[in-house]
């Protein structure tokens, strides 16, 4: 398995960058574990492919840097499934 260039190999300063869980992501974002998960593994634009994931005993640990950039950047559609089901139950009525 290659290496991703995205996964820093030291900060700016010279440390070895934070690493956190998917637990401690979902903490941080206020998200839950399997949806930072469900983002983590389906997204393509996650920044650290899940080959390039450092596993340490059960766990999985990611760099922290380039992961709080994707939740910056990323736009969260909430709602979304609501609002589809609301508009398939509208056409639903209106073709009765």
């Amino acid at each position: 398995m290659g290496q991703n260039e995205d996964v820093p190999k030291k900060t700016e300063e010279g440390r070895a960058p934070e690493m956190v869980t998917l637990a401690e992501i979902a903490r941080r974002v206020d998200l839950s574990k399997q949806r930072v998960q469900q983002l983590a593994t389906g997204d393509p634009d996650f920044p650290i492919r899940k080959e390039d994931w450092q596993k340490v005993g059960r766990y999985y640990f990611l760099p922290w840097e380039p992961v709080k950039a994707y939740f910056e950047a990323r736009k969260p559609q909430h709602g979304v499934h609501f609002a589809k089901r609301e508009e398939r139950r509208r056409k639903e009525e209106e073709s009765e």
